[in-house]
């Protein structure tokens, strides 16, 4: 029998992994709240559903990729939810980035309903995902994971676990607040660079190549370089914004005061209420640029 998994949402990371599931010989059923995204995945094979509710039906695995607490209570909780719908059994995969304590609260309500639950942010960009390469950090108890294992190995190039719900997201949020640290630090170090003359590309060359580089900054200095922050998105300013704001509260939490992480967190707070909430990380550079010394 042809396992069946029901997608909640498809955007860039949800389309990437509903092409590589289709690749494999799934069969997916998704939906989305901007319809017009399910068109290309229904040409590959999906099927579209009208709301969670449907997708979520006769499925064995319900993956969610959602944008943040709200839009992921919405779609599990909320009128025509996955819960509604989702058979006890089913295993549902949480791949979203979202706040501690409301993955700990969702793990609670689906224990409640017998509904396996896996804690599944991820590392990657879409490219990535569509090629089978996702990095899986996973909170779950170990025999559901053994369980899922199949599907998630169909996408995943590493599979990390952490410990119980609730664990792989401590891991994702703290990597995603080292991330907004090290591009607010290398906006920086454009911005006196090409304030005091220096040749972008030779600068952004340098760094890519030196003993500082990371994955998260290198990926940020091409717009930096070329002040264009509207092509080949990969992780919005605003994503960003949000993923440091549930780190900050997750080290509230544990009652830790985290002063490089709240400055990077302030960077991208300020980035996202003047207006470059949509457009790549790298826009924080322009902040840099209209603001006094």
């Amino acid at each position: 029998m042809t396992t069946t998994i029901g997608f909640l949402g498809a955007g860039r990371m949800a389309s990437a992994m509903i092409t590589c599931l289709l690749s494999t010989g799934y069969t997916i059923r998704v939906w989305n709240r901007s319809t017009e995204k399910l068109a290309p995945l229904v040409e590959r094979g999906a099927i579209a559903c009208d709301t969670p509710a449907d997708a979520v039906e006769n499925c064995q695995f319900v993956i969610s990729f959602m944008a943040d607490d709200t839009a992921s209570r919405h779609v599990w909780l909320g009128d025509d939810g996955a819960l509604d719908a989702i058979a006890p059994g089913t295993i549902a995969i949480e791949c979203s980035t979202l706040s501690h304590g409301f993955v700990r609260e969702l793990a609670d309500i689906m224990d409640a309903q017998n509904i396996p639950y896996i804690d599944a942010p991820v590392t990657a960009v879409p490219d990535q995902v569509a090629r089978g390469e996702t990095v899986f950090l996973i909170g779950a108890d170990l025999a559901v994971l053994e369980r899922a294992r199949p599907v998630l190995e169909a996408v995943a190039s590493k599979i990390i676990h952490f410990g119980t719900a609730g664990t792989g997201t401590i891991y994702k949020l703290m990597n995603n607040l080292i991330g907004a640290v090290h591009i607010a630090a290398v906006a920086e170090l454009m911005a006196v660079a090409q304030k005091a003359g220096l040749d972008s590309e030779q600068v952004a060359h340098t760094f890519a190549n030196g003993a500082l580089a990371s994955g998260p900054a290198t990926m940020a200095l091409p717009g930096m370089v070329a002040h264009n922050h509207h092509e080949g998105i990969h992780f919005t300013t605003a994503l960003r914004a949000k993923d440091a704001g549930y780190a900050l509260q997750l080290a509230r939490e544990l009652e830790l005061s985290l002063p490089v992480g709240k400055a990077a967190s302030t960077v991208f707070n300020h980035a996202t209420a003047i207006g470059f909430g949509d457009l790549a990380q790298s826009a924080v550079i322009e902040t840099l640029n209209k603001q006094p010394v």
